[in-house]
């Protein structure tokens, strides 16, 4: 392993945010340049997939349409219209239990 690595250099030896290309320099503009070099000096040169936030989104807005409808005063209709899905697919979402209820209860 070598002595010199991202998180040892100091700022003014990090390039700026036009000299880097390519998937680097997209991380670089959300996270920063000196943790987008880190996240890259990490993986090294291989490929990294980044899985699961899309289904933490979807998630959160099944939550949000279940406990909108258990309030009252929407239809079925009108939520599916609001978040942008089917109705169908809303009846789905609401006929889901809720992730707590999924886990049985050992005691």
């Amino acid at each position: 392993m070598s002595a010199y690595t991202i998180d040892k250099l100091p700022d003014e030896a990090l390039p700026s945010l036009d000299e880097l290309v390519g998937d680097v320099r997209i991380l670089a503009e959300k996270v920063g340049v000196r943790l987008a070099l880190e996240i890259a000096e990490l993986f090294d040169g291989t490929t990294a997939r980044f899985y699961g936030t899309k289904r933490c989104i979807l998630r959160w807005r099944d939550t949000q349409m279940r406990e909108e409808y258990d309030r009252g005063g929407i239809s079925v209709t009108d939520l599916a219209r609001k978040h942008g899905v089917g109705e169908r697919h809303t009846y789905n979402i609401l006929g889901m239990a809720p992730l707590e209820d999924k886990q049985l209860k050992l005691f």
